[in-house]
């Protein structure tokens, strides 16, 4: 429950006439969130001889099946989700792109579009609604080049596809995504979490179109302007690494270095990693580089009002036919497949952060 609308009722020299605080429910809708890992049916019975060579087997693939479910989350948290700007996008590509050999093409990501975590080799994706499937097969940085090889479904052409803008999504996640920061936090108009967005249900502080590099008189500014008008100061700051390396080069006596232990406990435990740590006038505040941020963007946050509510139960499926284990021989081809399985969505209390987008990105 959220109050959008402080109530009357205040006055002096008279009993003042009372008016009733609005308050407004936030509708949380679930999002299925997966990731699937295969382990080969031949290297398994290879391995059996050997106990520690099955558990060494078994076990890297849980473990890179759980990062790379917490990286597909976090690529969510720091995504734009607004349906109208392509809720679960990757990037964008304008135009027909280039035909390498059959089924193989490489596409050119707009350079607003572009964020290189987002595309990972071996990923398979989908373009625009179309249900083709592609693997990312390369990535080239300096050119903003995708390589995406079909393997599955009608063929889609895409050095054929035409005029306009193309959106590129991870496989199945079109409008699926839960629902991110920078979509929440850069909203004027329209509704999140089913409340109008307005005066009382937007970013305390939207710094945008900066044009400017970043600063600690901006720093400074986003936090005042956030507990001014939500009450509370800001305890995290996240940024690219292309803020956060300029940050490095800001005046040595408002930074100092820091660890910071990490509020999310998954399944391996509590993880630390090194953060700057920024001295605003209501004290220190940690700054952390994230690879999902834009290089133009820096967000100002309130960890206590960015939660994940997820229904109970969510992890490995274990199979009830099975002695509850996770895995389970694949039906399509000679492999064993488990079943990371969560079911949740991203509750974000817009006016408990600020945002700054426009951010000079040339590194001097």
């Amino acid at each position: 429950v959220s109050q959008s609308r402080y109530g009357g009722g205040r006055g002096t020299g008279a009993i003042p006439r009372a008016n009733v605080a609005n308050y407004q429910k936030m509708l949380i809708t679930s999002k299925k969130h997966y990731a699937i890992i295969e382990i080969d049916n031949e290297a398994i019975k290879a391995s059996q001889t050997d106990e520690g060579a099955f558990v060494r087997l078994s076990k890297e693939p849980v473990k890179r099946g759980v990062q790379s479910f917490q990286a597909n989350l976090s690529r969510q948290l720091f995504n734009d989700s607004i349906t109208s700007n392509g809720n679960g996008r990757l990037g964008s590509f304008s135009g027909s792109q280039t035909l390498v050999s059959t089924d193989v093409y490489d596409c050119v990501i707009t350079s607003g579009s572009w964020k290189q975590a987002n595309f990972e080799p071996r990923d398979y994706v989908n373009v625009n609604s179309n249900s083709a499937l592609f693997e990312v097969t390369s990535v080239v940085p300096s050119t903003r080049t995708v390589r995406l090889t079909q393997v599955d479904g009608a063929t889609l052409d895409l050095s054929l596809i035409g005029a306009g803008t193309h959106n590129i999504f991870m496989q199945n996640s079109r409008n699926n995504d839960s629902t991110g920061l920078r979509g929440v936090l850069l909203a004027t108009s329209g509704t999140a979490y089913n409340i109008s967005v307005g005066y009382r249900w937007q970013a305390s502080s939207q710094l945008t179109s900066l044009s400017v590099g970043i600063t600690p008189d901006l720093m400074n500014q986003q936090v005042l302007d956030i507990k001014y008008a939500f009450g509370e100061t800001p305890d995290m700051m996240v940024t690219s690494f292309v803020q956060y390396r300029k940050l490095l080069n800001q005046l040595e006596d408002q930074k100092r270095y820091m660890v910071v232990e990490s509020r999310n406990a998954g399944p391996r435990g509590k993880f630390s990693f090194q953060a700057l740590e920024f001295m605003a006038d209501t004290g220190p505040i940690p700054v952390i580089a994230e690879r999902f941020v834009e290089d133009d963007t820096f967000y100002t946050l309130n960890a206590d009002f960015i939660e994940f509510h997820a229904r109970p139960d969510g992890g490995w499926v274990e199979d009830p036919t099975a002695g509850g284990s996770i895995f389970r021989l694949s039906p399509t081809n000679d492999t064993w497949q488990a079943r990371y399985a969560v079911y949740g969505e991203f509750a974000i209390m817009p006016t408990a952060h600020g945002i700054m987008t426009g951010l000079t990105s040339t590194l001097s």
